[in-house]
């Protein structure tokens, strides 16, 4: 997203400084006009937000367990009494969401390294399975050294994702267009 960003909207004489925070405070910080834009953004996320008319990206949702678990996605039944980890203030979808709220036992992680808490808390057991897109998963596990700790054991969805722009800019909607080009 970073890349894309740079070739978007560099040309057109922006400068793209990206800062990796909690997605919690990246939102605040547009929503208030401190920042131009979050990257990797769901509609439903910030759905008082600027968005391109096509998406920028794909996540895959994919729930994660520990290697040696035999737990598999039966349908929503199989979440029941399950403690997932999520992070604070993402959208996972409202299919999956729902399907957590009221059948699973979720817990919330936020901070500066949310989804380390969870790999963490996953591999200590204290939680039966981890929502994240499958490509974030693997690079953390992988740069924590405890990737072979853990498998995929399913993908729930695939959502486009976006650069969304702040509310609070005149420059949003122009910049949005802009992010729309091929």
């Amino acid at each position: 997203m970073v890349e894309i960003a740079q070739r978007i909207f560099e040309p057109l004489g922006y400068t793209v400084n990206y800062q990796t925070i909690n997605w919690a405070r990246a939102l605040l910080y547009a929503r208030t006009g401190e920042f131009d834009a979050v990257l990797g953004a769901l509609r439903e996320d910030a759905p008082d937000f600027v968005f391109p008319e096509n998406p920028q990206g794909e996540t895959q949702v994919g729930l994660f367990v520990r290697r040696n678990s035999n737990w598999q996605f039966d349908g929503p039944q199989s979440l029941k009494g399950r403690h997932i980890g999520l992070i604070l203030d993402y959208a996972y979808g409202e299919d999956l969401q729902g399907l957590i709220s009221t059948l699973a036992i979720p817990s919330y992680a936020g901070g500066d390294h949310p989804l380390n808490i969870n790999i963490r808390k996953l591999q200590a057991g204290r939680l039966d399975i981890v929502v994240e897109d499958v490509g974030i998963f693997r690079h953390a596990t992988a740069s924590l050294g405890v990737a072979d700790h853990f498998r995929l054991a399913h993908v729930f969805s695939r959502e486009d994702i976006f650069i969304a722009f702040s509310p609070h800019s005149k420059d949003s909607a122009r910049l949005a267009r802009a992010g729309h080009r091929p």
